[in-house]
């Protein structure tokens, strides 16, 4: 997906070609055929200019550069960042400037190392190097000429003080706010012919920058094209011709494994370039078979399709709960406080091939405790294991709609106290859960399954309420709708207490030790540091 020119590109109306030609006559470094055509489409020159002005003027402002990870981004933008610092001046203007940008500084400063490295392997361009300084948090490299590349982490502060030729803003994908975009772009402004760079794989519904630029760049786009296609030329099309759109993609809907979408994504692959094969379709193929289907452990699937296939999945642009209150509710020491009575749940993936056990009982201090408890394939073992529990209770099943609503009738042959929660209980039930959040009056375990599931599983509207959408999320819904149940079953139903929830051994109340799913031990539940 790409910005038409505005005119044949060649020799005379792109820069592009003595881009390519410094690579490999300065460095003795070749390019693959995808990273010259970025670099002859973003250095298109303006209408009217031709690489025999002296000071050539370049068409675009903004260039977005997208696909799939592992595809040489960062080498092109090496090879652009020094093409500006080598060959370029501007007419009354000091030597150019190229800013580097990343939600983290490593990111950016491994391109600028990747710059140095360059530089000092080319005995005609290492002497060049005045100066490098390697102080955290201000890299830099001045070139005798007075060019200079630096980093910077993208901040509201970005650039303030410099005038850049080129703002090379990778990740752009992370920026959930325009501020660090703004003032990095704004440091363009009086320097002739400077260009920002948004570089990136395919971003989530939070990426706001990204989607916003995107969006604008591919409607010039497709205005253009549509001129184009009426008229012939560009002559009277009234649209932004200063933003540009380079975008390798997989089509939408192909299959993970479908290794034509993955070479549409992944222009490098199987491409041998300075006598070194960087990304495999083997590689690929490898990775995407490591995906989990809903209710299993493994790659998420939305996860591939955004590294691997460049293609923007439906994820929440927020959590499902707020973060800093999901943090407040998790304790790695909650239990169930003795006497309590107990509420069971189970839930199963939209696949039939997961189902999961949750128990919520209330501790020492009146909140509830929700925990998962089990986990397992398939759901020929739930009776036994719930009938084995040693300190039994109400099961609680959404009463219908849910891949779990079959169960209800066999568990009841069984001999189970199975409960359905159905019909306007289910709005009450994440509207209660909402609440019990938000007041804090609710905790659970550092469970990776659940903790997960509280991010990413999508909601639904149903007229004026919500629910949780198991069908729609891009991971297993199940250990969250187990939980949700499971208090709603403990705070609404008419229950007895039980005489003890706990015996000596915490793992021993519910199952055997050698049956026991935890994650109690996982230290890095917290997914929004």
């Amino acid at each position: 997906m790409f910005t038409p020119p505005l005119r044949p590109l060649t020799r005379e109306t792109s820069l592009g070609f003595e881009a390519i030609d410094v690579w490999a006559t300065v460095f003795g470094k070749e390019l693959m055929p995808h990273q010259e055509e970025i670099l002859v489409r973003s250095l298109e020159l303006a209408p009217g200019s031709t690489t025999a002005d002296e000071f050539p003027r370049l068409r675009f402002k903004t260039v977005l550069l997208l696909m799939a990870r592992q595809n040489g981004k960062t080498y092109v933008m090496t090879a652009r960042g020094l093409w500006r610092m080598l060959m370029w001046s501007g007419p009354g203007e000091p030597a150019p400037v190229v800013l580097g940008l990343a939600h983290r500084l490593g990111p950016t400063e491994e391109i600028l190392e990747k710059a140095i490295q360059q530089l000092k392997a080319a005995p005609a361009a290492g002497a060049l190097i005045a100066k490098r300084s390697d102080t955290n948090g201000n890299k830099y490299v001045r070139l005798r000429s007075g060019a200079k590349w630096l980093t910077q982490a993208a901040t509201d502060d970005a650039g303030r003080s410099e005038s850049v030729s080129d703002v090379l803003f990778d990740e752009l994908r992370q920026q959930r706010t325009w501020d660090a975009w703004t003032a990095a772009e704004n440091t363009t402004n009086s320097i002739f012919s400077s260009q920002t760079i948004g570089v990136s794989n395919a971003g989530e519904a939070k990426s706001t920058v990204l989607r916003g630029l995107r969006a604008s760049a591919i409607k010039e786009a497709e205005s253009l094209r549509a001129h184009l296609d009426a008229h012939g030329t560009a002559d009277g099309w009234d649209g932004d011709a200063s933003i540009c759109i380079l975008e390798w993609s997989s089509p939408e809907g192909a299959a993970v494994d479908d290794v034509d979408a993955l070479a549409q994504a992944n222009p490098a692959m199987n491409r041998e370039q300075n006598g070194r094969v960087f990304l495999t379709s083997d590689d690929l193929l490898s990775k995407a078979a490591r995906i989990g289907q809903p209710g299993e452990d493994g790659l998420p699937e939305h996860k591939y399709r955004t590294e691997n296939m460049c293609q923007w999945v439906t994820v929440a642009a927020e959590p499902t709960f707020p973060p800093d209150q999901v943090e407040e509710c998790t304790d790695p020491r909650s239990e169930i406080a003795a006497g309590s009575a107990l509420v069971y749940s189970v839930d199963t993936s939209v696949n039939d091939k997961t189902s999961w056990v949750a128990v919520a009982g209330w501790r020492a201090d009146e909140s509830v405790h929700m925990e998962v408890i089990a986990k397992r394939r398939g759901t020929h073992w739930i009776a036994g294991f719930l009938k084995g529990l040693d300190e039994p209770g109400p099961v609680v099943i959404q009463g219908r709609g849910a891949p779990a609503s079959s169960l209800i009738t066999w568990l009841v042959q069984e001999g189970l106290d199975v409960r359905k929660c159905e019909g306007s209980e289910q709005t009450n039930a994440l509207t209660q859960l909402d609440d019990a959040i938000s007041e804090s009056t609710i905790r659970w375990r550092p469970q990776e399954a659940l903790l997960r599931a509280m991010k990413d599983t999508a909601r639904k509207r149903t007229g004026e309420v919500a629910l949780l959408d198991r069908y729609n999320s891009p991971i297993d819904a199940s250990p969250l709708c187990a939980g949700m149940f499971a208090r709603w079953g403990l705070v609404n139903l008419d229950l007895e207490k039980k005489s003890s929830a706990y015996g000596d051994d915490y793992a021993d109340w519910y199952q055997k030790p050698s049956e026991t799913t935890s994650a109690d031990a996982d230290e890095d539940w917290r997914w929004w540091d």
